[in-house]
């Protein structure tokens, strides 16, 4: 198959082999490249191309057939079985919704992926051709949530959204510096769910402040080229988010039970 050309591991996105293998065919299925329907290469074919284990292509297979882009058959090559970004999107989304067995487990759902996303993304952004654009965008929405903190401090509402926009705006930028179409579709099918969930990341004046310096500390750190530091940091402030979501249920909780 010509679609599918010889490409050496390295030039291809993704921290494993079959994290990479599954990325590349996933662009070729979701730009209609590959079509509905088609089969691929046989195993032993695509680990030759992609000079990899067969072992490999498989964990690709089940990845793609996770996210129902797949059919995958013992003892048959693997059939592309859907190549509509929005379909495969709802899809996936309604699925994200449906294993949310409570508000709180739902809420920590998403922040778990929204931190996997936002990591993979401060990992890889000293690579990013974007960046200084990118950098650019965080520091304005970090200005933002600065001028807000007088209002917040005179307990004005208004600023408090504001704060809050800008906020769900900042995580926006970061997760979308990824440059994938399918992160940034389901980013935007859960952003209400996501934006609400930031609804615990600050309560007082002083955690509003606080949240200020965080965010201004993530931009200087990609702005500066420390990967490591910019990571932890992401870390640092989606696993406060957590911790809070987690407290405020459990302190709801006590209080409908007493």
């Amino acid at each position: 198959m010509d679609t599918i050309e010889r490409i050496p591991q390295h030039k291809l996105p993704g921290r494993t082999k079959s994290a990479r293998i599954a990325n590349y065919l996933e662009d070729l299925i979701l730009s209609k490249q590959l079509s509905a329907g088609e089969l691929l290469p046989s195993q032993q074919e695509l680990a030759q191309k992609f000079d990899a284990s067969s072992r490999s292509i498989r964990e690709a297979f089940k990845q793609l057939e996770a996210k129902g882009l797949l059919t995958v058959s013992q003892g048959r090559r693997a059939c592309v079985k859907c190549n509509n970004l929005d379909q495969f999107v709802e899809s996936l989304t309604d699925s994200i919704l449906r294993g949310g067995s409570s508000d709180t487990k739902l809420m920590l759902d998403l922040v778990q992926v929204r931190t996997s996303v936002e990591v993979s993304a401060a990992r890889d952004f000293s690579r990013n051709p974007r960046r200084k654009e990118i950098v650019k965008d965080l520091r304005v929405t970090s200005d933002r949530m600065e001028k807000a903190l007088r209002g917040i401090q005179a307990r004005e509402s208004k600023a408090i959204e504001e704060f809050r926009v800008s906020e769900g705006e900042f995580h926006k930028v970061l997760v979308r510096s990824n440059d994938n179409i399918i992160l940034d579709a389901i980013y935007e099918n859960l952003s209400p769910l996501l934006d609400e969930s930031l609804a615990y990341s600050a309560m007082s004046y002083e955690e509003y402040e606080k949240k200020v310096r965080e965010y201004q500390y993530i931009a200087e750190a990609l702005q500066n080229g420390q990967t490591d530091l910019a990571v932890a940091l992401v870390l640092v402030n989606l696993t406060d988010l957590k911790k809070k979501i987690s407290a405020h249920a459990e302190k709801t909780s006590k209080f409908a039970l007493a």
